[in-house]
């Protein structure tokens, strides 16, 4: 009886403590988050947003067609969950958005990044202001570089050292005279010399200022300067006229191909096709690089046939 009395004892006290229900703290996994150097080659970082840390953004102006609608997504608080979006809009308001007039060319430090976990590529940066010392926050789109406002102040200068004192041959195309406005016949032949970097003051677009021997001043996007598929460095043209001919280095720059060619001159003529279509029989193989109104057939390494 004393036997079945202790192991009913055991049950009930067993029973007691299974049925209780405990809590215990589990500390989640911190966020990795990586602390790449920034290297000063892209403005536009896309989901690398951390490496913006430390570094200080100049804010663009807009078009004038485009002043009217402010500057978006800068906020007081980034966590703020309310309905009223003009309470956390920093210098509100033009069209909800913040004052153009009242941000505009103005210095940001970025003194953080926060992931916003809901969304990929979503950030949002944690900035001063640099007269103000005001604290705000931008929310940044890591998927889309049309949204993004700020020109990193690292980026453009070290791509200002690159270009300014280099000296630049121009494909067969048309540029604009900055001083008075007619149209420029670029001589494939001529040497152009950047002389400055900077913002144009229309599109407010980043360009780059070139000067001939004449003394006569160009503009062109950045991109085009630093594209092969636009022209190239004097330098570097002297180099591929010697390793290519000088046959076919002028088609290149009259952006034309010739029979013969190599895969690598076509592209610097022509650049990257849109597609490659590969055939491989007997042995020999044969490539079809499709371009937006013609195709080019490759043998091996050797143009034979333009359509």
């Amino acid at each position: 009886m004393k036997k079945i009395t202790f192991i009913l004892l055991i049950l009930i006290f067993t029973n007691s403590i299974l049925g209780q229900i405990t809590k215990t703290k589990i500390v989640g996994s911190k966020e990795e988050i990586y602390e790449t150097p920034y290297d000063s080659l892209r403005n536009f970082l896309g989901a690398d947003a951390f490496q913006y840390k430390g570094q200080d953004l100049y804010l663009i102006e807009k078009s004038e067609n485009s002043r009217k609608f402010g500057y978006d997504n800068f906020v007081l608080d980034y966590q703020y969950n309310g309905y009223d979006k003009k309470s956390n809009t920093y210098k509100c308001c033009d069209s909800y958005n913040s004052k153009y007039d009242e941000l505009k060319g103005k210095y940001f430090s970025v003194k953080a990044i926060h992931k916003v976990p809901v969304y990929f590529g979503r950030f949002y940066l944690e900035l001063e202001e640099k007269e103000t010392k005001d604290k705000i926050y931008y929310k940044y789109d890591g998927l889309n570089e049309n949204e993004f406002p700020f020109l990193v102040v690292g980026f453009y200068e070290k791509l200002k050292r690159k270009l300014v004192g280099n000296e630049f041959v121009f494909k067969d195309r048309f540029l604009t005279n900055i001083e008075t406005g007619e149209r420029i016949t670029i001589n494939i032949k001529e040497k152009w010399k950047c002389t400055d970097l900077t913002i144009e003051e229309k599109n407010y677009t980043l360009v780059a200022i070139l000067q001939n021997s004449s003394g006569v001043k160009t503009s062109c996007g950045y991109d085009i300067v630093t594209g092969s598929n636009f022209g190239f460095k004097a330098k570097e043209a002297e180099k591929f006229k010697i390793q290519f001919g000088a046959v076919n280095f002028e088609a290149i720059m009259k952006r034309e191909v010739i029979i013969g060619m190599t895969k690598e001159m076509c592209k610097l003529s022509w650049g990257e096709p849109n597609d490659i279509n590969q055939t491989i029989s007997s042995g020999r193989n044969s490539e079809q690089w499709v371009y937006s109104d013609n195709y080019l057939y490759f043998v091996g390494n050797k143009l034979t046939t333009i359509q």
